[in-house]
């Protein structure tokens, strides 16, 4: 599951999934001698105002971001980065993320990228070859011997704990759409400058009909998990201000 920018403005959307030109299936004879260079430079998220997230990351993320829930299909969490349709506040000019910042999981996996295959019943992990971080060199081998190294081993459990948080979460989104629970809501922002943004195509939580969930919905949630995930949501709206801020910065 993958998700497209919030609008800003006219309502557009992007391609799924964000950030990928290229990707492909990796291959023990394929990419023999083939190196992956360290993520340094943060520029390919530049572009985008929002990621996907997944259930374990709200309660860290909220710190940072506002965490709303997507009006088109497929519905999702989504951490907001930016107040405008294309910009991403947290990347600095030298493709740095801004420091102290939390940087989603999303973002963190790249070049890699669990994908469908066809006649395939399994996710098959793939890297973005656009990526440029793939070198003729012996730095940080994919595979030797024909095997995969710790880099790949390690690149396929986070993205397979990245989708099963992301199933999670899908799940919660359902249950917060089937109980009624969401509401549209746009953001409307007049900074100093006089400039004047509006984000919007999004959802949150209707307080007051959460509040008013009957006891066996709530008991339920509860053992579930979800509900350190909706407070984690409401809390997360205080984060707004930090993204005013840094919009402010610009002028």
């Amino acid at each position: 599951m993958e998700q497209t920018n919030l609008a800003a403005g006219d309502g557009k959307q992007a391609a799924l999934p964000i950030f990928y030109s290229r990707p492909r299936p990796l291959d023990a004879t394929g990419d023999r001698g083939l190196s992956l260079q360290p993520v340094m430079d943060y520029g390919f998220a530049r572009a985008t105002n929002s990621v996907l997230l997944g259930a374990a990351e709200y309660p860290r993320a909220m710190r940072n971001y506002p965490i709303v829930f997507t009006s088109r299909e497929p519905r999702v969490a989504v951490a907001v980065l930016g107040l405008e349709g294309n910009e991403n506040l947290l990347v600095g000019e030298d493709g740095r993320w801004r420091e102290g910042e939390y940087i989603p999981a999303y973002i963190r996996r790249y070049p890699f990228i669990f994908l469908e295959q066809p006649g395939r019943a399994e996710l098959t992990l793939c890297i973005d070859e656009a990526s440029g971080l793939l070198t003729q060199s012996d730095d940080h081998l994919l595979f030797e011997g024909g095997e995969p190294t710790q880099l790949v081993r390690n690149a396929v459990n986070f993205c397979r704990e990245f989708h099963e948080q992301t199933l999670g979460s899908a799940a919660f989104v359902a249950e917060l759409t089937r109980q009624g629970l969401l509401v549209s809501n746009e953001a409307r922002i007049r900074l100093n400058s006089g400039k004047e943004l509006t984000l919007r195509d999004f959802q949150i939580v209707d307080e007051v009909k959460f509040n008013a969930l009957p006891d066996d919905v709530f008991l339920d949630w509860r053992r579930r998990g979800w509900l350190p995930l909706v407070y984690a949501h409401l809390m997360s709206m205080a984060s707004w201000t930090s993204l005013v801020e840094l919009e402010a910065k610009k002028q």
